[in-house]
């Protein structure tokens, strides 16, 4: 089941009408404790929400709604997307992010892509995500995430560093001369320690950039 929120009935019919003739079954809802509702019982694969729904409350918002059911998948949807936004929500826990206004046929790709858990995200968001806190990163990560690398091994901030430059698995057990499997079982250890469920919050709070492992869309902004 994928849920589509929003106070607007327009966007509401626009997103129902992109995904139903998907054989998915849409459920519609127009007030924030409806959705929690939803993700606390039903626990659907995807919610998509726009960020200007009534009591949301941005980011602090989304991540609220991941406590409720945390298996699902959220894509975001900004009216006008920014930097800031995109960052927040990502760091929140969202899968997705996109605008409320996402060609049809690319709403029904970016829903496809987060089931499959992996992530979407504009190409020029990123662009402009990696110019803005590229040079300032690591002041950046510890100001905002109280990222401790310190509580990692040696090696294990190696990976970490490894995966915040967008390196794949592959590429980091080449590099550090370890295996795939020693390089996973590290990152397993690195998201308990950290706090972080996948690469794509790892990137973030190391360095501010999104991985280059995770599939990225390209929403019309």
């Amino acid at each position: 089941m994928v849920v589509v929120a929003s106070d607007n009935v327009s966007l509401l019919d626009r997103w129902a009408a992109a995904l139903g003739g998907h054989g998915t079954l849409i459920r519609r809802v127009r007030q924030l404790d409806e959705a929690e509702g939803i993700l606390s019982g039903r626990q659907p694969a995807v919610l998509l929400i726009d960020l200007a729904l009534r009591d949301l409350n941005g980011a602090s918002g989304i991540a609220e709604l991941i406590a409720f059911s945390p298996s699902t998948r959220i894509i975001a949807m900004g009216h006008q997307p920014s930097d800031d936004e995109g960052i927040a929500v990502l760091r929140a826990g969202a899968r997705g992010y996109c605008n409320v206004h996402i060609d049809p046929r690319l709403l029904a790709k970016a829903v496809e892509t987060v089931q499959l858990g992996e992530v979407w995200i504009g190409r020029r968001l990123i662009d402009r995500l990696v110019a803005m806190v590229g040079s300032a990163a690591a002041t950046r990560a510890d100001a905002d995430c109280g990222v401790d690398l310190d509580a990692l091994t040696a090696r294990e901030q190696e990976i970490a560093l490894q995966v915040g430059g967008g390196c794949s698995n592959k590429v980091i057990a080449q590099r550090l001369g370890i295996t795939e499997r020693t390089v996973k079982a590290h990152l397993g250890s690195v998201f308990g320690k950290l706090g972080v469920k996948d690469r794509l919050q790892l990137a973030l709070l190391v360095t501010g950039r999104t991985p280059s492992s995770a599939r990225v869309g390209v929403p019309s902004h």
